[in-house]
């Protein structure tokens, strides 16, 4: 089972508890950074106390090596790419909440907003994220043509020895 991992509301999925975006930043290059809370109780006075930040974009037809990946990729996005970083801290106290997420927030921006403010980011997140995109289109095409090419043997030895 895989382990559960808070996104913020999309077409098509809503998350096992809420969020909310505290803050848009406008980067250099462009983009816009969004800093999403999304701390709960765990139990008693502690919590979880989660950041994620994202960064989406949307990618044109032309950054894909085929059509048919293009429209695979709008059929099961919303039509854009994620940079995405996630930071928790578990059983903080309930006071320290707002300082532990503040302090892990400003020390993110502090660390990356030059790496993710950098002219090239946008096009170097598209081809890492497209090419990500495509594998998988392949390695699923892959195990489906596996899949029906086991129930195609399975149905001919049923005919040939039964």
């Amino acid at each position: 089972m895989q382990e559960y991992k808070w996104l913020p509301p999309q077409k098509g999925r809503k998350p096992l508890w809420e969020g909310m975006m505290v803050e848009k930043i406008s980067l250099e290059n462009g983009l816009t950074l969004e800093v999403w809370n999304y701390s709960r109780r765990l139990a008693g006075d502690r919590w979880l106390v989660g950041l994620l930040i994202q960064i989406g974009v949307e990618p044109d037809k032309s950054d894909f090596s085929k059509e048919e990946y293009y429209q695979a990729f709008l059929e099961k996005t919303d039509g854009k790419v994620y940079y995405r970083y996630r930071k928790e801290r578990t059983f903080i106290p309930e006071e320290e909440v707002s300082k532990i997420f503040n302090t892990m927030k400003e020390n993110f921006l502090k660390a990356a907003l030059p790496y993710l403010s950098h002219p090239d980011f946008k096009e170097r997140l598209i081809a890492q994220e497209v090419a990500l995109f495509e594998r998988q289109v392949d390695w699923e095409n892959r195990i489906r043509q596996h899949d029906e090419e086991e129930e195609e043997r399975e149905r001919n030895w049923d005919r040939e020895y039964i």
